[in-house]
C-alpha cells in the first residue's frame, strides 16, 4: 500500500492519495460525480488511442518536460506540432495533438485536456519559457478549479488563456 498526505504550499487544498496493490495491479484512485458519489473503477480492455490514457502525474509531467526540452520529438516534428492546423471557434488553433493559444509577444501555450466519469485533466505548457501546469482531478467538478489554478500559478499568461477560453 502507498499513502501520501500533503498540504499545498498556498494552503489551498489538503488531500490524501491511497493506492493499494490488489492481485498484482494497483487499484486506481476513486473518482467522484457532481453530487460527490463515488464511481465504480472501470478498466477499459479495448485499445483506443483517443481515450482512457492511464498514467501518473509524474509520468505525464516528465513526458511534457521532455517535449518542452526537445527530447521527445525532432525539431522538424515539433515545428509541425506547433503550427496552426485547424482554427477553432474560440480563436485558438488545433495542431497535432495540442491546442495552440497565441498569448501575444511571440509567446504561445500548448494545451490538451480530457475527461471521463469522475475525471477532469488539462495541461498548459509554454515551450519558450519552459514553464507549465498539469492538473489532474478525480471529480466531475474538477474543471471548476482550473481558472483559479491558472491565475495563481501562471499569472498573466494564465489569465490570457482564460480570456481566450471565455471569448
Amino acid at each position: 500500500m502507498f499513502s501520501e498526505k500533503r498540504e499545498s504550499q498556498a494552503g489551498m487544498a489538503k488531500f490524501t492519495n491511497v493506492c493499494q496493490l490488489e492481485n498484482r495491479e494497483w487499484k486506481l484512485a476513486t473518482s467522484f460525480s457532481f453530487v460527490h458519489q463515488a464511481y465504480e473503477n472501470r478498466k477499459n480492455k479495448t485499445p483506443n488511442a483517443a481515450d482512457d490514457l492511464l498514467t501518473t502525474i509524474e509520468d505525464y509531467g516528465n513526458f511534457l518536460v521532455s517535449g518542452m526540452n526537445s527530447d521527445a520529438w525532432t525539431k522538424k516534428l515539433f515545428a509541425e506540432m506547433t503550427t496552426d492546423q485547424v482554427a477553432s471557434t474560440k480563436g485558438k488553433h488545433f495542431d497535432l495533438g495540442f491546442e495552440i493559444y497565441d498569448l501575444g509577444n511571440g509567446e504561445f501555450a500548448l494545451s490538451h485536456g480530457g475527461s471521463d466519469y469522475g475525471v477532469q485533466t488539462i495541461f498548459f505548457i509554454f515551450p519558450k519559457s519552459k514553464k507549465g501546469l498539469l492538473i489532474f482531478t478525480n471529480s466531475d467538478t474538477g474543471v471548476s478549479l482550473y481558472e483559479n489554478l491558472l491565475k495563481h500559478y501562471l499569472g498573466e499568461n494564465g489569465q490570457k488563456g482564460i480570456d481566450i477560453e471565455t471569448k
